[in-house]
């Protein structure tokens, strides 16, 4: 592997290919991390050469919420020592049929569960109450938390 990167390091045309595919490995990686995971893992990096960077979206969903958080973006590319003065997105159909094959099962965490039970506990008794307790306890169940009862919810399914 030494001796292949010593030839193409030695040609004019492929060194500057690999360097361009490590400054975009690293914008990639940036990118990665300044967006949320859900969203980071539908975009890529398409061309960082000039002053302007190019990102590739999934989708056109994607691409709007990617051109949303541009600013934010920009503002932690620029923290890291990258300087654009632009982030442009564009819709790559490739890049959709490979992100469905990866597509996480959708789950609340914790944090969202006991929200949903401090609202259930907070509208009485109504059927809306008892399918946000139903649901909340379902999620809680599912990541492995046990269920811990709220003040003033009546736990209608203690026997579980």
């Amino acid at each position: 592997m030494h001796r292949l990167h010593q030839i193409l390091k030695g040609e004019s045309t492929l060194d500057e290919l690999l360097a361009r595919h490590r400054r975009e490995a690293a914008l990639q990686e940036l990118v990665q991390r300044a967006l949320p995971p859900a969203l980071a893992k539908h975009v890529v990096v398409i061309d960082a050469r000039s002053a302007e960077l190019e990102l590739g979206a999934a989708s056109g969903a994607v691409a709007a919420l990617v051109r949303q958080r541009g600013p934010d973006l920009r503002i932690a590319l620029a923290r890291e020592g990258w300087e654009f003065t632009g982030i442009r997105v564009r819709v790559q159909a490739r890049l959709a049929r490979e992100s469905l094959a990866i597509m996480p099962k959708k789950q609340l965490d914790s944090a969202s569960a006991s929200t949903l039970l401090t609202l259930a506990g907070q509208l009485g008794e109504s059927p809306l109450s008892l399918a946000l307790t139903r649901l909340a306890t379902r999620a809680r169940a599912a990541s492995g938390h046990r269920h811990e009862p709220l003040e003033g919810v009546e736990d209608q399914d203690a026997e579980q």
